[in-house]
């Protein structure tokens, strides 16, 4: 299930052939798709944290269902691929228990300032349709939360019988809005309150963007692996009941089962140890086992159709009433029906459509009806927009201060180096070639546009970093004469030759005297001109207008809006 960390990677590929031979021969043979290798053997790469692999390493593929990608959950393609138990990076997670990995995520969230909450009291697909989550990421008040959430999916029905999938599993859900600036390592941190050495297995985020279809939401975001297999889905919001969001939030979502499987290097669900002396088997395979029962065999379907529209229109009642939970409560009750009624497949193409597009329609008036209510009622838990603006204007004008203070130290013809970086999380690979690409051809015609000498532009970037390096910049614009057209000679002067009120206003706006003023053929016209002097701007100043400008014409095929 590994391979020796001190043999060579180009042989990893025959080794793995030779193994897929036996298996297919004579044994049984589960080979893991990530094989453990020493971190100095092969080069670091920035799009992984931790222990890393050469980019050419085989990575476990996580299935998806249609175009819509689930949040974590046992996957039958999963097996335990954590590396073996004789390395000591292991060594802290030997003694975690399930019960042990909720406690400490409490712990570690709420230190971090997060309000522990509960699950909810109905049936959720996911701990994001807990109202702590959906209804709070709407509007501006600012809202941290943590909570166990067990995740109710009937089409992951398999009796018990598969290893990695189970209809009821527990997701670990935090909310953190408005978004820090540092959640990735907020993220990496609680796995090592977990007991997980971060450096001593590979940690990567790859790109994926979830979405709910069923409540009108969606975000952008990365799983992320751990040796291979997916253990959290790392989101920022961005639409939730149809309505774009005013704050990112950043939603963090662990599969519980999938990392204690991993650390307790168990095979099946039914043997993680839930608590000392207890398993999760003797606790939940009578549940999984009578519950599959009822969601592929015995559930009644017309009766869960007339569930359905009995729920849908007891929301619009709450709608009318202006409750905006009690309806959100009967919406979760409709999604947990249809998703009965689509594992016992009694639900067509054209139905699905309509049961989704009926869901999707009352996600919204809920949402809509919540951010009423809470502005109704003025925003009890605070405005992150106003406090977020307050913070802007504070550091603008210390930062503006600064820059006077600097620009007034200037020697005329100084140049210097610019070094501007972006700050990305992950971008795709393809995205990180058109940014350099992009971001090189703007600071080149911005530059040139303001006539500010600079010598060589070199461009670059990885997932998290796209950077531009400029040397020899010019910091001030050189000062400059511009000779300005007038009106006609004829407008310009009276029959005196005195000065009119046209050549008057003229000169004013110019900033110059009426004496100033020459005359001369333009065409077949005689006008006036004056030249005005005009002096350089500080670059600093330019570029504060034409970067922002650079980077706002960056075109992705989805983009979000980050704090």
């Amino acid at each position: 299930t590994s391979l020796h960390p001190y043999i060579p990677t180009s042989l990893h590929p025959y080794i793995h052939t030779m193994a897929a031979f036996i298996a297919g021969s004579a044994f049984v043979l589960p080979i893991a798709s990530t094989p453990f290798i020493r971190a100095n053997t092969i080069p670091r790469t920035e799009q992984h944290v931790g222990v890393t692999r050469a980019p050419w390493s085989m990575v476990a593929a996580e299935s998806t269902k249609g175009n819509k990608k689930e949040k974590p959950t046992p996957t039958s393609n999963q097996v335990s691929q954590s590396h073996p138990q004789s390395h000591s990076s292991h060594s802290h997670s030997h003694g975690l228990t399930f019960q042990d990995a909720v406690r400490k995520l409490q712990t570690y969230w709420a230190e971090q300032g997060c309000l522990i909450w509960q699950p909810y009291n109905t049936e959720v697909g996911a701990g994001t349709m807990n109202p702590a989550t959906f209804l709070r990421v709407l509007g501006p008040e600012p809202w941290s939360v943590a909570y166990d959430e067990p995740s109710v999916r009937p089409d992951d029905s398999r009796y018990g019988e598969n290893p990695n999938r189970v209809q009821r599993h527990t997701q670990y859900q935090v909310i953190i809005k408005p978004c820090p600036k540092d959640c990735q390592e907020l993220l990496l941190g609680s796995y090592r309150a977990l007991g997980i050495d971060t450096k001593a297995h590979d940690f990567r985020f790859v790109e994926d963007n979830w979405e709910s279809p069923a409540l009108g939401a969606w975000g952008l975001g990365w799983e992320v692996w751990m040796d291979g297999m997916e253990i959290t889905q790392f989101t920022y919001f961005q639409q939730a009941g149809g309505f774009p969001l005013d704050v990112t939030s950043v939603e963090i979502t662990y599969g519980l089962e999938r990392i204690i499987m991993s650390l307790q290097q168990k095979n099946h669900f039914k043997d993680i140890e839930y608590v000392k002396g207890i398993s999760y088997g003797e606790i939940f395979m009578q549940n999984e086992v009578e519950m599959s029962m009822y969601n592929l065999d015995v559930a009644d379907t017309d009766l869960n159709k007339t569930l359905f529209d009995l729920y849908d229109k007891e929301a619009q009642a709450m709608l009318e009433k202006r409750l905006p939970i009690p309806a959100y409560n009967y919406l979760l009750k409709s999604s947990h029906t249809f998703n009965i009624l689509d594992a016992r497949g009694a639900i067509g193409v054209t139905e699905r459509a309509r049961y989704f597009k009926k869901m999707r329609a009352l996600a919204r008036e809920v949402a809509k009806l919540w951010l009423e209510r809470r502005e109704e009622m003025q925003y009890p838990l605070g405005n992150a927009i106003e406090q977020l603006e307050q913070h802007l204007q504070h550091s603008e004008s210390k930062s503006k201060q600064a820059h006077q203070a600097y620009a007034a130290s200037v020697p005329i013809g100084s140049k210097e180096s610019l070094l501007f970086e972006i700050g990305t999380e992950e971008l795709p690979a393809s995205d990180v070639d058109y940014c350099i690409r992009e971001l090189k051809a703007g600071l080149e015609a911005k530059l040139k546009e303001a006539k500010i000498d600079f010598g060589e532009v070199h461009c670059s970037g990885t997932p998290r970093r796209i950077y531009a390096y400029v040397k020899n910049v010019q910091l001030k614009q050189p000062n400059t004469e511009e000779e300005i057209r007038g009106p006609p000679v004829k407008a310009a002067y009276d029959a005196n030759g005195k000065p009119t009120p046209a050549i008057i206003g003229f000169c004013e706006k110019a900033g110059v005297d009426v004496s100033k003023a020459t005359s001369r053929k333009d065409g077949k016209t005689d006008y006036v001109f004056v030249k005005v002097q005009k002096v350089g701007q500080f670059t600093a100043d330019i570029l504060s207008k034409d970067l922002p400008d650079i980077v706002s014409k960056f075109s992705f095929g989805r983009s979000m809006k980050w704090n």
